[in-house]
């Protein structure tokens, strides 16, 4: 079986989704999405489901996972399980009750998934670009099968064609951002019915780039990919166009994505506050940061998880804690005398900062072009004086993180801001790094030109010219990245595959 293969060799490159340990996550959107599924007709009373071992491989998650989901479905009464007939549809839903929730569904998310359609191109493009690029003819051979199965699978073959071209670029990070924009966005639009009828012009697209892999013509697969990401917003638009919704008086539905939503990753959360606000002046070198008790109470924590977050800020040597004084922030130029790396915690956080800006490069060009074109005197103004900023204080190093920042709040797409956000968090992680640097006055002056290169582009209202600019620079401060720390024996950093 097809399927089979394809998750063996998921697995063999260790990029199965439930790598990711919030399985209460998981479990919440895969049960989500099959409760939408039936409530929408795709599948109907005394339908079956996939068997678990099935799902599990279309999900890319557990079968233990899988198990809990139907569980839940069980108990809810939307399905029945049983050995000898397997997993069927138990409700059953009248053709105005299908339309009624489908009605309410479209009308609740109308705005965060025509956003998120349109941040896709944004978003992924060139990453999936890169992932057929680098995947090897079997794997081609792979997704071309795929695309040939029962199109009434066809939401899950598209998850697995996707997640197997992305799964190509080393970075699960970014196979979790790609996972939950899927689950949001496309199960629930094809779960629609006759809406299978955008797979077929989708499964067509993706053959046609297969080929254009074949031919090693890479130019023409970069336009392909393009057009491939931006289908879906068409797609999604006119179907809202050609459909009459009811109105609704219910809060619009949001889409969200965070790298820390288990309980027990409260502790990065928290660190990344502190380390962030560290970082912002908030607690200089030689400050103390708040007690236990006082962190504990302000945050509403326990007193555990600042213990563990003062542990994690003291192992990558932004602090260190003092018997019966507290938690000081240390100096920059101490960083790397107090930085643990034999710490797997640490290890850990450093990799999250090369996984983002692995992500960031990929899709920065495209952000930049999009968002500077938005932008109306005033936002340039802004960025200038940013940009200005750092140069007063001699930290021209700084300049692609201060532009990140900046796109963070301002690229014209919600779903874009709500990605950069999380994912420019995560860069916070590699403030060890700075400490580490060998020579960091010749390591500020590289910066130089760029920094007059991006305000004289502002300047000029260059878009095209600043995001072509500021690709280039980022495609080396994560090739620098993954460098230093595989020199620093952190080696799962080399399998992020870049753009050469």
């Amino acid at each position: 079986m097809i399927y089979c293969l394809h998750k063996k060799e998921l697995v063999n490159k260790g990029l199965e989704i439930n790598g990711v340990k919030n399985h209460l996550e998981l479990q919440h959107v895969i049960y989500n999405v099959i409760k939408i599924q039936i409530r929408f007709g795709a599948y109907r009373f005394e339908d079956r489901l996939p068997t678990i071992e099935d799902a599990s491989q279309y999900f890319l998650v557990s079968v233990r996972t899988i198990r809990t989901v139907y569980q839940h479905l069980a108990s809810d009464g939307y399905i029945t399980i049983s050995k000898s007939i397997g997993v069927k549809v138990k409700v059953q839903y009248s053709e105005q009750e299908i339309e009624t929730y489908v009605q309410q569904f479209l009308a609740e998310h109308k705005n965060s998934l025509l956003d998120l359609s349109r941040s896709m191109r944004l978003l992924f493009s060139k990453a999936q670009w890169l992932g057929l690029k680098s995947i090897s003819s079997k794997q081609l051979d792979y997704l071309e099968q795929l695309s040939t199965q029962d199109e009434n699978l066809s939401p899950y073959i598209v998850i697995l064609q996707h997640q197997f071209i992305y799964g190509a670029l080393g970075n699960d990070l970014l196979m979790r951002l790609v996972w939950q924009v899927f689950m949001f966005f496309l199960t629930p639009f094809f779960s629609v019915p006759g809406n299978l009828k955008y797979l077929t012009t989708e499964q067509e697209s993706l053959l046609q780039m297969t080929q254009l892999c074949r031919d090693q013509n890479w130019e023409l697969l970069r336009t392909s990919t393009e057009i491939y990401q931006e289908q879906k917003y068409h797609a999604l638009r006119n179907f809202y166009k050609n459909r009459n919704l009811f109105s609704t008086s219910k809060q619009q539905i949001p889409f969200i994505w965070s790298s820390y939503q288990k309980a027990s990753q409260i502790c990065y959360s928290l660190g990344m506050e502190l380390l962030i606000a560290i970082n912002h002046g908030y607690y200089p070198p030689g400050t103390f940061l708040p007690s236990l008790k006082t962190l504990a109470k302000e945050k509403q924590v326990s007193i555990n998880t600042v213990r563990r977050t003062f542990s994690l800020l003291n192992n990558i040597g932004v602090t260190r804690s003092i018997n019966g004084v507290g938690t000081q922030v240390l100096p920059i130029e101490q960083i790397a005398e107090y930085c643990d790396l034999s710490q797997p915690t640490v290890r850990k956080r450093l990799f999250d900062y090369a996984k983002s800006l692995h992500i960031l490069t990929l899709s920065c060009r495209q952000i930049v072009e999009a968002t500077i074109s938005s932008m109306d005197k005033n936002s340039i103004e802004k960025w200038k004086l940013k940009l200005t900023a750092i140069a007063q204080v001699h930290r021209q190093e700084l300049v692609p993180y201060t532009i990140l920042s900046l796109l963070s709040q301002d690229a014209p797409l919600t779903a874009v801001r709500t990605v950069y956000t999380e994912l420019f968090q995560q860069l916070f992680w590699g403030h060890p790094l700075r400490g580490m640097l060998k020579d960091p006055q010749s390591y500020t002056s590289f910066y130089l030109p760029y920094f007059d290169f991006f305000l004289e582009s502002l300047e000029r209202f260059d878009a095209v010219g600043f995001a072509s600019k500021f690709e280039e620079l980022m495609e080396h401060e994560i090739k620098f990245a993954v460098d230093h720390l595989v020199s620093l024996g952190i080696n799962e950093a080399s399998a992020l595959i870049l753009d050469q």
